[in-house]
């Protein structure tokens, strides 16, 4: 089974992660997959991490692990469903209505694999992201509308200041805790990575988390590691039961191809949404930040009343102009190299659709599995460059808001 040479790199100017081709080997001393345990706190029975702690795996044994999972048991039979009900297109692409068969297949197996199956850790993660901007948003609401209570209330069901601040400070428990489960969530996650032969650290999945694009970044990952995980399971099965007619072998590969034409889609949602949301929000946010700017050195100028909170307008706005100006040369490196990448994609693709239409014996379909390992490995290799510039507090503050407002 042939793959991409392509690799996902993530290249933050300073803020955001980018696509670069290369290669970076698997590392053989990956790190071991988790142990999920029951413990007893208190009395009551809770899910804990003891993951951390797992016995070390060799990546094979890890692969093993994860095939036999009901998670990819689910994605399996859901390609497999997918090569039945599109074969038509799997086989033959010079129909005039292939364009719209493969966007609905595409968007079928996109749809399939959403449950982040690849990363159980990054799903939570971004559940409990959800969780703390709600949390965030109702304990602001009640801040801004604490004065508006009175101190005390004849009414027993009435919002009074008291009953006020308990709320926000319940609001900020819960943010808290929630926090500290992304937190151990990330640390799991950057585990898995590590083992699928990513090099990464806490900051830089920080970034990751938080940067517009991150998440199609996130799901092209994903779609690496389930592309591993096919590839290892078809290579056992042919190993372990050579003897295969045409049939057999072609769905093998047809779910490869399901695979690699949903990568393709990944590409094409990240292109389009940098050329088509990102970059002209992030035109918008320059230019008000310059204006913002702007009028800030014009009051300054005028009179010295107030000029301590205009000289931190002036900071904000200039760190937030800084943080704008590496955004944009980030997106723009981001789409060449997914440009570059997906030419690189649509060959595979091609290869791939030609061994679906053309595979006899099981011999020949691993030994084009193995000569490709490779590639699966690189796939998802990481090689991060520093990020001192936005290490501090401030940059950092201005980084996630551009994020924040580029996500809308």
């Amino acid at each position: 089974m042939k793959e991409l040479s392509s690799l996902l790199r993530p290249l933050l100017c300073g803020t955001v992660l980018l696509l670069a081709a290369g290669c970076t080997a698997i590392k053989e001393t990956a790190q071991g997959s988790y142990l999920i345990m029951k413990e007893k706190l208190g009395g009551q029975k809770t899910e804990t991490a003891a993951r951390a702690a797992a016995v070390p795996q060799t990546p094979e044994e890890a692969l093993e692990a994860e095939i036999a999972s009901d998670r990819f048991a689910k994605e399996w039979r859901g390609m497999d469903e997918l090569v039945t009900d599109y074969e038509d297109v799997l086989t033959d692409n010079d129909k005039s209505w292939f364009g719209r068969r493969t966007r609905s297949l595409t968007n079928s197996a996109l749809k399939l694999i959403a449950s982040k199956a690849g990363m159980e850790s990054y799903e939570k993660i971004l559940e409990l992201q959800k969780k703390v901007a709600d949390l965030e948003n109702e304990k602001g609401n009640l801040v801004a509308s604490r004065l508006g209570y009175p101190l005390s209330s004849k009414n027993p069901l009435a919002m009074t200041r008291e009953k006020c601040d308990k709320k926000i400070q319940e609001l900020q428990d819960d943010i808290t805790a929630h926090n500290a489960a992304i937190k151990q969530q990330s640390y799991f996650l950057l585990n898995d990575l590590n083992r699928h032969g990513q090099v990464m650290d806490a900051k830089h999945l920080k970034y990751l988390l938080t940067a517009a694009g991150g998440d199609d970044i996130m799901q092209m990952m994903n779609l690496a590691i389930i592309l591993k995980q096919v590839q290892y399971a078809i290579g056992k099965q042919i190993k372990s039961s050579p003897q295969f007619n045409g049939a057999q072998l072609q769905r093998y590969v047809g779910i490869q191809l399901v695979l690699l034409l949903a990568y393709k889609q990944a590409h094409v949602v990240a292109q389009e949404n940098i050329k088509d949301k990102y970059l002209p929000r992030l035109a918008e946010i320059q230019k008000q930040a310059e204006a913002n700017r702007q009028e800030t050195e014009a009051l300054r100028s005028t009179s010295q009343d107030g000029n301590s909170f205009l000289e931190q307008n002036l900071r904000i706005s200039e760190n937030t102009i800084q943080i704008a100006t590496q955004y944009r040369t980030a997106l723009q490196e981001m789409a060449k190299s997914l440009e570059t990448s997906q030419t690189k994609v649509d060959r595979n693709i091609a290869v791939t659709r030609n061994t679906f239409k053309t595979v006899t014996t099981g011999a020949s379909l691993l030994k084009l599995i193995q000569e490709s390992s490779q590639d699966y490995s690189e796939l998802i290799s990481f090689n991060p460059p520093l990020l001192e510039t936005i290490y501090s507090d401030q940059m950092m503050e201005a980084f996630q808001q551009v994020s924040a407002q580029l996500k809308k």
